[in-house]
């Protein structure tokens, strides 16, 4: 529980939580000073957030290094966090080379980037773009196309989502990926109603909080505002 409380407060820029966890990773990145277990998901999050491409390429040679399977997962989702769209585009064009990236973990890539607000489109796109490899590498046998769906999908919530979804495949052949393709509309709906009776009432709330704190006000459609809608 903690940790998830850390964790959140590091995506939305509390400055405290922020700064201790930047100058944990700094330390281990200069002088290779051991982060408690507990902290590196935060640790690696923040740096790669809140840095650049030094520190997205110190993590990614530690993901390329590292032989523990649960270190190299950690470092796989925070690669997905960095704010500079480039970066971002690089990390997805990884999953095109199974030295780079194992297919098994190219879900694990689409599902950080589209959950970043910097890498949501992005990464849909990538989907688009590659489809047909990815299918080469996957096949339509197999429920991964399907997850690939779901992973690139789930935090759409307006109209044009739905629409630009529902007409890429609509004569797509997506094997066994049909079910988990209807499940995606279908949570892209409940997204798209959830926005709709909630977004006003988050986004007074938090202006108020903001003002209250003397912290300035919320803009909307900010990159580095959580979208509101896109988790479950």
């Amino acid at each position: 529980m903690r940790s998830d409380i850390l964790a959140s407060a590091v995506l939305c820029n509390i400055n405290s939580t922020v700064k201790e966890a930047k100058t944990r990773f700094q330390r281990w990145m200069d002088k290779d000073e051991r982060i408690p277990p507990n902290l590196r998901e935060i640790v690696y999050v923040a740096g790669i957030k809140y840095g650049g491409v030094k520190e997205w390429n110190y993590c990614w040679s530690k993901y390329n290094s590292t032989v523990v399977p649960s270190e190299r997962k950690l470092l796989l989702k925070a690669l997905g966090v960095a704010s500079d769209p480039w970066i971002l585009q690089r990390y997805l064009l990884t999953t095109l080379d199974r030295n780079l990236v194992k297919p098994q973990d190219v879900k694990v890539v689409l599902a950080m980037v589209a959950a970043n607000p910097e890498g949501q489109l992005m990464a849909w796109r990538h989907l688009k773009a590659h489809w047909h490899y990815m299918q080469s590498v996957f096949g339509n046998g197999t429920f991964t196309m399907g997850g690939l769906i779901s992973a690139v999908t789930s935090h759409f919530s307006t109209d044009y989502d739905y629409h630009e979804v529902s007409l890429f495949f609509k004569d797509m052949n997506v094997g066994s990926g049909q079910r988990a393709l209807k499940q995606s509309l279908e949570m892209i709906r409940l997204n798209i109603h959830w926005v709709r009776h909630n977004e006003e009432a988050i986004y007074a709330w938090l202006n108020n909080y903001l003002l209250r704190n003397n912290t300035g006000r919320l803009k909307r459609g900010s990159p580095s505002n959580p979208k509101v809608g896109g988790t479950k």
